[in-house]
């Protein structure tokens, strides 16, 4: 038994050590795609900067449509509120809002269906 321990703690040992230096290879061919893709650095800068703008622009959106969404729900208006957060649902671009939607969004499904 304790031989056997040892030789899981040594095999262990050793797969933790062989991981890492197995992904470099990989890293370092992901680093050099990169590179040699014909694809500047100024472009990809561009790039970058438009997607954040992007998902800036999206999570404002879905910001607005979860507060008409509440407005609605508060209202008693429940088909339009659950609308309102199906718009932000599918806009939304952080997680920790989409989750705050998702929560919301069965509530209210759950009060549409109880109600018919």
């Amino acid at each position: 038994m304790k031989k056997s321990l040892n030789n899981i703690c040594a095999f262990c040992l050793a797969a933790s050590i062989a991981l890492p230096l197995a992904a470099l290879p990989a890293v370092a061919l992901a680093e050099s795609m990169t590179s040699y893709s014909g694809q500047s650095d100024a472009q990809g800068k561009r790039e970058a900067k438009d997607r954040a703008n992007y998902l800036s622009e999206a999570n404002e959106h879905s910001l607005a449509y979860l507060g008409q969404a509440r407005q609605f729900r508060e209202q008693g208006r429940y088909e339009l509120a659950r609308q309102r957060y199906l718009q932000a649902l599918s806009i939304c671009a952080d997680d920790q809002t989409l989750s705050i939607i998702k929560r919301e969004l069965n509530g209210v499904e759950l009060l549409l269906r109880t109600m018919r």
